[in-house]
């Protein structure tokens, strides 16, 4: 119960002077590390501390935290999502700088995301029905013109022969050895 008092009141003074100066993500990543250091099994609680403190350092406390705590795949996970939910607009931030240093923990952070954020991948992957009415209905493959089709000319696998234009063949003459005579003066 002590030790959650002074993790409050630590944030709480955090909190204060953060209002008067511009927060440096170094020194709350550094505390951090101190902190995890001391007492490895409340590193959720750390983070989720630290980050509802100092949103715009979410990447710096995550990646102290791991390292700090020397996390596996599942801890990475857990941190990822403790940090995301306190912070949802650093979500991909958080996600991008816990893969950066535990690379290894690739699918549960991604397990963690897709199950903060579902729609998040699929957004530019599919129209949905009301992106296709406003648009208008999709122009057939076969009715766009290929730009690379010479005008006049009928385009090759469509109904038009297979003929390729040839470039007019210029024959130049040559000079034989006999034309040219060089002109020798003596002096």
């Amino acid at each position: 119960m002590k030790k959650t008092f002074a993790f409050a009141l630590f944030a709480a003074l955090l909190s204060c002077s953060a209002f008067g100066a511009e927060v440096d993500c170094l020194t709350v990543a550094a505390q951090v590390k101190k902190a995890v250091a001391a007492e490895p099994a409340k590193v959720l609680q750390i983070v989720e501390a630290q980050v509802a403190v100092n949103e715009s350092c979410a990447c710096d406390i995550v990646k102290a935290a791991i390292l700090a705590s020397q996390a596996d795949a599942t801890l990475v996970a857990g941190i990822v999502e403790i940090a995301s939910t306190t912070a949802p607009e650093q979500m991909r931030l958080v996600g991008q700088c816990a893969l950066a240093v535990a690379p290894d923990s690739l699918a549960a952070v991604q397990a963690v995301l897709t199950k903060l954020d579902p729609s998040a991948g699929e957004s530019g992957l599919k129209p949905s029905a009301k992106d296709t009415l406003e648009k208008g209905p999709i122009q057939e493959v076969a009715s766009i013109p290929n730009p690379l089709d010479f005008p006049g000319f009928p385009p090759v696998g469509r109904g038009g022969p297979l003929m390729i234009p040839v470039p007019p063949v210029i024959i130049v003459p040559q000079a034989t050895s006999t034309e040219f005579t060089p002109f020798i003066s003596v002096n």
